[in-house]
């Protein structure tokens, strides 16, 4: 395997490292008792510190999501330098990418690359996972496959979140926000003992926020939020060796969303017959204006359930994961962007998931020890589309599943310095789909079906070796799996049903290091890996001939291969300064896609060729080219600077953020009008805290995207328009605004 950078990133990747090296490298006031927390992680489903693991994982702690400004989920990309999030105006259609590998798709049926699981349950969509962070007690970043302990989701990594536990003792906290951009939250809760025995933590959030896009049509302002949720989490220990806890919760979210300013538009373009463009929109790079008069909405509600029994015996411990999720999501957008004019597209979305996983531990050995356990998921989903009064399109499809897992995974004590790790998971998976077409006259009027199932064997094994206390080297192989799926949209047949896109797998190759350095007081992990991905499931858009729709088609992918090398650091300069440092140098490319769609308006000139199987469609070779919405350097970079102020009665503290991310296309099929250049976004708060033991009250103010840098994250074709048209979705951090927390401890 070659895993050398692209002569592109190479000079970056040499910068990078040297930074990361003189970072490290400072001199500091030696204190023997001063050293970088631990952080205990679950990524191998039992407690472990995360630098002890042959597993490439970015953990944090509340602590340090607070520092680094973390807030909502999309936020979390302040984390890891190998993650990227694209909000789309679908919260169903929007990726996750980890080294490059996500899922795009408008499909119901398809599910993410990339695993969200919260408390030990599974998200099986990822749009249900764009909500407050509520109370979170440890986020952890699993890059590269995960198949072998979290399943058919984790095709390309996991986001494995773990929510606070009940305090012993009494306490709760209060936040409030408010921003020059007109928002306002609220965030509480209380924790503590019931009894003896049973202990309970109940929190609570509120945010509205008006938009951040200005509608000339009606003078408001869109793309705002309101939310509000819930969570509750009860542990009773009813009795020496057995544990309950219980977990509901509650997430509503209702945007005036979906608003995308026009980015370009081609001179005399026409959407319908009527000019694309109205009066008073500039098109532009940084356009934040709009005109429609439609209401649109991206409303989500999320309720959950799960109760996980832990029972010892002896030393080992048995689990019981119960857990029930519903994901209601009701979209509805003005697609056409015009006055007087109305084509509006949406409908309403639904994901039930319920889970079983039963699973044992063995004691924590220096010779041997394993996790085993068996896993069932039961996923339904539920789409109705509707598009009118023209281009109309009506229609209702499902798409369910069922899944049968079996896994474990051992550690071999091989010597006082080597440990091999070895994992298996037996998989066996039912699929089926329906699909009715409302249209009097199409394929499925009457109703089209399928039904199909397949098995799979993952695993994975690896080595690692301590060079001393303070060093430990690991290498492996996983192997990762993403199931198939029917593709679920407005161009459905029985032939699509008929023909199942087919599974997606990886094979991923890492070679990685983590040391503490310099008496516990710097962490320098890094990892190289290589990995190769086989009938990638990816979406590509085709016009149709028969109704001259633009249908968007979910297909494989020829080959994908991701190589790069992963970079963190955490540098405690002194007791009172501390930095994180995150690097990624990622070339993600298509190593085979011949027979790929053409995009919008694409020539020969530009390589669309016609298809000599089918002279009615045309195609382009997309081998060699970069993955889509993938830079190929990435950096996040974090300092925290406590102040302390003797004659007062509370210290100061100073934080900051940076990203910053090389240029990315956003269409797999190459698409020049949907480029985003590179930027960086500079994040800065100050603030006091108290100097009692609770730090009783702590006050942040804060600016983000200090230098008021735009970036967008979408850029998508105008649909039925004459010619090329490109509008953006712009997110609410393009643009700088200040704000104001305050947090009390009781």
């Amino acid at each position: 395997m070659n895993l050398t950078p692209m002569p592109a990133t190479t000079k970056k990747l040499s910068a990078a490292i040297a930074f990361t090296i003189a970072s490290a490298t400072l001199p500091y006031t030696a204190q023997a008792a001063l050293q970088i927390e631990e952080v205990v992680v679950t990524a191998q489903k039992r407690a472990e510190s995360a630098q002890d693991i042959p597993v490439a994982v970015t953990a944090v702690t509340s602590e340090m999501m607070e520092n680094m400004g973390v807030q909502s989920f999309s936020d979390l990309t302040k984390v890891s330098s190998s993650l990227t999030i694209a909000e789309t105006n679908n919260k169903n259609e929007s990726p996750i990418n980890l080294r490059g590998i996500g899922t795009y798709s408008f499909s119901i049926g398809s599910e993410p690359s990339v695993l969200v699981m919260i408390d030990d349950i599974p998200v099986a969509k990822s749009g249900a996972s764009f909500s407050n962070l509520l109370d979170i007690e440890r986020v952890e970043v699993l890059r590269g496959p995960q198949s072998t302990l979290f399943g058919k989701n984790a095709s390309a990594g996991a986001i494995n979140i773990a929510t606070k536990s009940p305090s012993e003792e009494f306490e709760g906290t209060l936040d409030l926000l408010a921003t020059e951009d007109e928002e306002y939250g609220v965030a509480s809760n209380v924790s503590g003992m019931l009894s003896d025995t049973v202990g309970v933590r109940l929190g609570a959030y509120y945010s509205d926020r008006e938009g951040h896009v200005d509608n000339l049509t009606t003078g408001e302002k869109l793309n705002g939020s309101e939310a509000k949720g819930v969570r509750g989490k009860l542990v009773a220990d009813l009795s020496d060796a057995l544990t309950a806890t219980f977990i509901g919760e509650y997430n509503k979210t209702e945007d005036n969303c979906c608003a995308q300013p026009l980015r370009f538009v081609t001179p005399g373009a026409t959407f319908f017959g009527t000019p694309v463009l109205g009066p008073g929109i500039t098109p532009s790079e940084e356009n934040t204006a709009i005109r429609q008069d439609g209401p649109s909405q991206s409303d989500s509600t999320d309720w959950l359930a799960s109760l996980k029994l832990e029972f010892d015996v002896g030393e080992y411990s048995f689990a019981s994961i119960t857990g029930y999720r519903d994901w209601e999501y009701d979209w509805m957008i003005d697609l056409d962007g015009f006055d007087d004019f109305t084509l509006n597209q949406g409908g309403p979305y639904n994901t039930e998931l319920f889970t079983q996983e039963f699973r044992v531990t063995s004691p924590a050995s220096e010779t041997f020890e394993y996790v085993a356990g068996v896993f069932y998921s039961d996923t339904q989903n539920t789409r109705q589309f509707i598009r009118g009064p023209i281009a109309v399109s009506n229609w209702v499809g499902t798409a369910d599943s069922q899944s049968y897992s079996i896994f474990g995974q051992a550690t071999w004590g091989l010597s006082d310095k080597w440990n091999l790790i070895t994992g298996l998971r037996y998989q066996y998976e039912e699929i089926e789909a329906t699909f009715l077409d409302n249209q009097a006259g199409r394929d499925c009027s009457a109703g089209c079906a399928g039904k199909s199932d397949d098995d799979v064997v993952t695993g994975k094994v690896a080595l690692q070796f301590f060079a001393n206390e303070d060093v430990m080297l690991f290498g492996g192989f996983s192997r990762g799996y993403k199931g198939q799926t029917y593709d679920i949209v407005s161009a459905t047949t029985q032939q699509t049903l008929d023909q199942p896109v087919a599974p997606e797998e990886s094979d991923a190759y890492e070679l990685g290091i983590k040391s503490s350095l310099f008496d516990g007081r710097v962490q320098l992990n890094a990892t190289a890996f290589y990995s190769e991905y086989t009938d990638f499931q990816a979406q590509s858009s085709i016009q149709n001939p028969a109704t001259g729709d633009l249908d968007f088609l979910l297909n494989n992918v020829g080959e994908l291969e991701t190589q790069g090398l992963e970079v963190d650091a955490i540098v405690l300069f002194t007791e009172n300064f501390k930095m994180n440092i995150g690097l990624a140098v990622i070339d993600a490319t298509i190593k085979s896609f011949q027979g790929a769609s053409c995009y919008d308006f694409q020539t020969a000139a530009q390589g669309c060729v016609p298809n000599p199987a089918d002279s009615t469609q045309n195609i382009q070779d997309l081998s060699g080219k970069d993955l889509s919405n993938s830079p190929d350097f990435k950096a996040t970079l974090g300092g925290d600077l406590f102040i302390p102020l003797d004659d007062l009665p509370f210290d100061g503290f100073l934080n900051f953020s940076y990203q910053y991310q090389d240029e990315v296309n956003f269409d797999l099929l190459q698409n020049p009008g949907r480029a985003q250049d590179a930027y960086g976004i500079f994040n800065l708060s100050v603030g006091i805290a108290a100097k009692d033991d609770k730090e009783s009250y702590r006050v942040t103010l804060f600016v983000n995207n200090v230098f008021d840098e735009f970036y967008v994250s979408g850029i998508n074709p105008g649909t039925f328009t004459s010619a090329p048209v490109f509008n953006h979705q712009v997110p609410r951090n393009a643009e700088r605004y200040a704000g104001l927390k305050v947090k009390f401890k009781f």
